[in-house]
């Protein structure tokens, strides 16, 4: 799915929206009664998606509040306090975005609401266009996983979002109750719980779906492979010089296929060879998965060799993981060793200190944080592999017994 399919999509919701509502209360002006469904079912749709996995949406914010540190120094103390929040503050505008959605379509506090609109577009806006303009944090996660956006494309999408929220704003005295006004709070109330204790349970636990790269079912050494994924096509120009004659550049497939390699008395300037990208290369769904052991040698084609289940025990930040998970975790990696089931762990922090929280039941390898967090929401977490596929995911808080995972996957 792309941004133009989703948008389609979420039109003809809207447009559903409009005329079962419709039927209900006639609206006063159609066109706008449609764009203030379109606005609210495209944040419901948004924060729905970032519900799922809210962890995601707070390690992107720590992203920015880290990249912001570079550009704004002297509120250093500030960022710092805001990563320390990122959580709690992106649970806070998941929950408001859908709020807000469900409130603009219910007619329920318009002035408030729209002003909230207006306050989140802002922020979102700044955010994408920050990234548009510096290059700083790749992907603005404004849907997750689930779709990824180029950061020009996030912005353009914020700014028509805003254009539509401008139209709705100047029609405001449009927007009225579509139910009996107690119905209607009544509900917003209702729908704003289920979307805390939704949004709180992802949290706690491993999220419901899992868009990213590393679900279950992914074989990781396929997914890291570049076999039959598109090179790309990279352009490198020449610069070719001669005594006596004017210099003249030349791109290298010319200066092969014209042979002009022969003409000795040409040389190429080696400090004026450029390169262009044609086509950007294909990267593998899960890239960087580099396992270093203590002495600096990636280890990651090796330990997705071994064949049968073998775990793989995660923690992204060493310093602020669970140390009653690990003990949990620990048992666990106990009780299946004994079925000859091996485990190695994967952390970004001291690999020493990593293997004391383990007891000293399995070898700790170095990866960069980044992709421990994307393959694993808890920390610490527990990965179950088939050879190199996964077959479980465990968050520590909801972590199964191993004979409770034997049943569960039919392990004799």
């Amino acid at each position: 799915m792309n941004i133009y399919t989703l948008n389609a999509l979420i039109a003809v919701l809207a447009l559903v929206v409009t005329i079962a509502f419709g039927l209900l209360k006639k609206p006063e002006n159609w066109i706008t009664y449609y764009l203030r469904n379109f606005l609210g079912v495209f944040f419901i749709f948004s924060g729905v998606v970032k519900a799922i996995d809210p962890l995601g949406t707070a390690f992107k914010m720590e992203d920015y509040f880290n990249v912001f540190t570079k550009y704004v120094p002297v509120l250093e103390p500030f960022w710092d306090f805001c990563v320390s929040l990122a959580v709690p503050i992106s649970v806070f505008m998941v929950i408001l975005e859908i709020v807000l959605g469900v409130a603009l379509i219910l007619g329920t506090l318009p002035k408030l609401t729209l002003a909230l609109y207006v306050g989140i577009m802002v922020f979102f806006t700044f955010l994408t266009g920050f990234t548009a303009y510096t290059g700083e944090v790749t992907d603005c996660g404004c849907f997750g996983d689930f779709l990824k956006l180029e950061p020009f494309v996030s912005f353009l999408k914020d700014i028509f979002l805003s254009i539509l929220l401008a139209i709705v704003i100047f029609f405001h005295k449009h927007i009225k109750f579509v139910f009996d006004k107690k119905v209607a709070f009544i509900s917003l109330g209702i729908l704003t719980l289920v979307a805390t204790a939704f949004s709180l349970r992802n949290c706690y636990d491993l999220p419901v779906v899992d868009f990213r790269a590393y679900h279950v079912g992914q074989d990781l050494m396929k997914g890291k492979s570049t076999e039959g994924l598109d090179a790309g096509e990279t352009l490198t120009y020449y610069t070719l010089v001669k005594d006596g004659e004017p210099s003249k550049r030349v791109s290298s497939k010319d200066y092969m296929d014209k042979k002009m390699w022969q003409d000795k008395s040409w040389t190429i300037d080696k400090d004026k060879t450029e390169s262009e990208v044609i086509r950007e290369a294909e990267l593998p769904k899960i890239k960087d998965f580099l396992l270093y052991d203590k002495n600096d040698t990636d280890q990651a084609d090796s330990l997705l060799s071994i064949k049968g289940y073998h775990f793989f025990v995660s923690t992204y930040y060493p310093d602020k993981s669970s140390l009653e998970g690990f003990q949990r975790i620990n048992k666990l990696v106990g009780e299946a060793k004994k079925d000859g089931v091996s485990a190695v762990g994967i952390t970004s922090g001291d690999l020493a200190q990593a293997e004391k929280w383990a007891n000293n039941q399995y070898e700790f390898y170095n990866l960069d944080a980044t992709p421990i967090k994307t393959m694993m929401r808890s920390n610490p977490g527990v990965v179950l592999l088939k050879d190199a596929t996964i077959v479980g995911k465990y968050h520590h808080n909801t972590l199964p017994t191993w004979a409770e995972i034997k049943k569960d996957l039919k392990i004799k």
